[in-house]
């Protein structure tokens, strides 16, 4: 059925009478609604930047991505290096995003022509699992388990190590170079003589694209290379460690991200069951991007768990819906958008099944406020990668009825699970598998 002409007279005659329609019309065309909407009452709720439970020493210095889509590279150093500075009785540090970068382009490079070389023969060119990995082959984004994957490989350094350039802080040059290239070499792999040796053809390829991102980025060291950490302590000591990226990581560090484990709400699909996202990742070998699905009530008190130990909680949530860069404040309620006629009634579940709402950033959680007579997490205090411009000094509040309809994800160690969950992700017996566009299997970027 058409739109009728005549409905639409009817229905702008009913909006021309209404006076809170029009109040509401000349209030947004002149202002907008994203600051003359917001509720007093909720804004100032919010506002207090106190919380009961907060993990220290805090992390420093606040972290700006700038124009790329590297939070979850970001989210993962800050919640690493709070542990380092508590032993090394420092003031700050900052671990190298860019390095975690470069080895991260080059593995998905890698990771998106073996998929390309996987189904050659299988899937058709435009068919939509083909069309789905030529999209955005080395995407900015990632998921925990990437992060893992490139860590344990390559380990990880100081930021003075391998600083930020360029094309770190903007990486759509970059983007675009590297990603032509990759769609001509997928036509190269898809198209070759059939007595093509594909693995030499590939390794013809992935050169072409190290040397770009070398280019770009500039040569970082390989995990084995000897660097030296250089730095100042609280006491304004002088320090220097010998050492390799990958001793680094493993000695210095002390953090074992094979033991890191992502539990997932999806309420789509069964708690208490291992979910994997089909064809996820971004290093040839390693398993494709996996969750333990819990409820919001056990991914809450995990959280909050984490935050009394002291630990840092990297977690994934979809911004920047409802986010207000401005006050800090991450609250669903913020807005009186039921003023204006816009009242969404759908589900986290229905949300996800329409691809209304998806995991699109990661950020760390670094405090939380726990009501005094019942013990329930009132807001959270989040550390997040956009620069000391952005919210409170770089941090925010999130609100719990927020995490509940927004937050998706956080990484826990195995030790910290319950032995029930324990021996369910011991047994990495995969319950469901997800298409590679379902929106859990989203980069946060």
């Amino acid at each position: 059925m058409s739109i009728d002409i005549s409905t639409l007279s009817i229905w702008d005659d009913e909006l021309a009478a209404d006076p809170t329609t029009q109040l509401a019309a000349t209030v947004a065309a002149n202002h907008g609604t994203e600051t003359s909407l917001i509720n007093r009452k909720v804004y100032t709720k919010n506002s207090i930047n106190l919380f009961s439970n907060l993990v220290t020493p805090e992390g420093a210095p606040v972290r700006n991505q700038k124009a790329s889509g590297r939070c979850w590279l970001f989210a993962a150093t800050n919640a690493l290096r709070v542990d380092i500075i508590r032993r090394f009785n420092l003031s700050e540090l900052e671990l190298s995003p860019s390095y975690l970068f470069f080895y991260d382009k080059l593995e998905k490079a890698n990771f998106f022509l073996d998929q390309i070389a996987q189904t050659a023969h299988t899937e058709e060119y435009d068919g939509r699992l083909v069309q789905h990995l030529l999209t955005d082959p080395v995407c900015d984004g990632g998921q925990y388990d990437m992060f893992r994957n490139i860590v344990t490989k390559y380990g990880i350094v100081p930021n003075h190590i391998y600083p930020e350039s360029f094309s770190t802080l903007s990486s759509r040059g970059l983007n675009d170079k590297v990603v032509t290239l990759l769609r001509q070499f997928a036509q190269e792999i898809r198209e070759a003589p059939a007595d093509t040796d594909i693995e030499t053809l590939k390794k013809t390829q992935m050169q072409k694209i190290h040397k770009l991102l070398t280019v770009y980025l500039g040569t970082p060291p390989g995990p084995n290379d000897p660097i030296v950490w250089e730095y100042v302590d609280k006491d304004k000591k002088y320090n220097s460690l010998e050492t390799t990226p990958l001793k680094f990581y493993q000695e210095v560090v002390k953090y074992d991200a094979n033991e890191a484990v992502s539990l997932l709400n999806d309420p789509r699909n069964p708690y208490d069951s291992i979910i994997e996202v089909d064809r996820l990742g971004n290093v040839v070998g390693e398993p494709y991007v996996r969750y333990l699905n819990v409820s919001i009530e056990d991914l809450t008190n995990y959280a909050v768990e984490q935050i009394k130990a002291n630990k840092p909680v990297f977690f994934g949530t979809h911004t920047p819906i409802y986010h207000d860069k401005k006050s800090g404040i991450i609250d669903q309620s913020l807005w009186d958008y039921h003023l204006i006629g816009f009242e969404p009634t759908q589900s986290k579940a229905d949300r996800l099944r329409y691809h209304q709402s998806l995991m699109t950033h990661a950020m760390t959680f670094v405090g939380v406020h726990l009501d005094p007579v019942t013990g329930a997490p009132v807001r959270w205090k989040v550390e997040n990668s956009w620069g000391t411009d952005s919210g409170t000094k770089g941090y925010y509040t999130l609100t719990q009825e927020f995490f509940k309809e927004y937050v998706y994800q956080i990484v826990v160690q195995k030790a910290d699970l319950s032995e029930q969950l324990q021996a369910k992700w011991d047994k990495a017996e995969v319950d469901v598998v997800l298409p590679p566009w379902d929106p859990c299997g989203a980069l946060a970027n």
